[in-house]
């Protein structure tokens, strides 16, 4: 255990080595002033006396102005208050090593005429506010540093509260419209059923162990695309034309995990199942610092159609915090087909975003 350990053993390990760093300045700072004073001479015992008395009163203005007039005046925007206490502290350090300068260290000040003279107490005063300026600035920026890393921490934790909560929206959202979709296979006793079984549990798989990460491999979540699709395939069979194309290089590339899934679901959700309409169209383009993935599905022409609902807004705050100004979103309506759109710009270098 160390000796600050010791004296002070209900601080933190943080506070002990703030005590140390201040301990360890303070004393280099007497041992250079003793080096200073003595020069060429002999150190003596009351020289060195001289040293340590003026240090002691050094600290005393330095952790006066820290621990008392920082906290009680300047931090409470009371300037004025603070002022007056410094030019107070200032006066009444003069008052009281002058004479001990006088009468006590004498030899050391052979030019000293009297006990108080009006440019003793100047000098004494700018030697004290010097030290009021440098105790003023370490405290103030220590906690603007301090300040600047609480909110930071506190900037983090809320986003990746917002993440979690949303991402806890995905997996819900998305299980009750496969449980559906299963549901009717049973119904109607299709063989395919155990098929459609196993594919949802490679996409439970996927969502619980394989996604928990802010950023996926883009190989892993297009499987999980695919693995979707081909469930619903068992379920729509031939009803309408299904498909999913990529260009481009896809290895290497890392993406927020379930943004594609949304766009994707909502075309499943939202589009007609006809064999005389354009179906399902997915597109996936790769380039080395850009993603578009697009969707297109019909949609009735007699009913209005709002580009909005939960997964959509989910997608869309998700974004937000995720790709922050690296994004866009768009979603149109055309001749009965329904667009969506969604680009990503990947930064050059490592993305450093909350793991959740």
């Amino acid at each position: 255990m160390s000796a600050i350990s010791f004296v002070f053993p209900d601080i933190t390990i943080k506070k002990r080595y703030s005590l140390a760093i201040h301990v360890v300045v303070w004393l280099a700072l007497g041992a250079w002033l003793l080096y200073f004073i003595s020069g060429n001479r002999v150190l003596t015992p009351h020289r060195v006396l001289d040293v340590l008395v003026g240090l002691t009163f050094w600290l005393l203005i330095f952790y006066a102005n820290w621990f008392y007039l920082i906290p009680k005046y300047l931090a409470k925007n009371r300037l004025m208050l603070y002022i007056v206490n410094v030019l107070a502290l200032l006066m009444l350090y003069g008052l009281v090593v002058s004479p001990l300068d006088y009468y006590v260290f004498r030899e050391f000040n052979p030019n000293m005429e009297a006990v108080y003279t009006t440019e003793r107490l100047l000098q004494y005063g700018l030697g004290g506010l010097v030290l009021i300026f440098i105790s003023s600035g370490l405290k103030v920026t220590g906690n603007y540093i301090r300040n600047e890393r609480r909110n930071k921490e506190l900037e983090n934790q809320k986003l990746v509260a917002e993440l979690a909560f949303l991402k806890s929206q995905v997996n819900p959202h998305f299980l009750f419209n496969t449980l559906n979709n299963i549901y009717s296979l049973a119904y109607k006793q299709s063989p395919e059923t155990p098929d459609a079984i196993m594919k949802l549990s490679l996409l439970m798989r996927y969502m619980l162990y394989e996604s928990n990460d802010t950023l996926v491999c883009l190989e892993k979540e297009v499987e999980h695309l695919n693995n979707f699709i081909d469930l619903q395939k068992l379920r729509l069979r031939e009803q309408t034309s299904i498909k999913f194309n990529i260009e481009g290089d896809i290895e290497g590339k890392q993406i927020a995990p379930m943004l594609m899934m949304t766009l994707v679901e909502n075309a499943f959700k939202h589009g007609l199942v006809s064999k005389n309409e354009i179906g399902i169209l997915i597109n996936l383009t790769v380039t080395d610092n850009e993603l578009e993935f697009s969707t297109a599905n019909n949609i009735s022409t007699h009913k209005k159609r709002e580009f909005g609902g939960i997964g959509l807004e989910n997608l869309r705050q998700r974004l937000s915090l995720l790709y922050p100004n690296r994004h866009k979103l768009t979603f149109e309506e055309e001749d009965g087909v329904f667009y969506a759109t969604m680009k990503l710009y990947f930064h050059t270098t490592h993305q450093n975003t909350p793991k959740l």
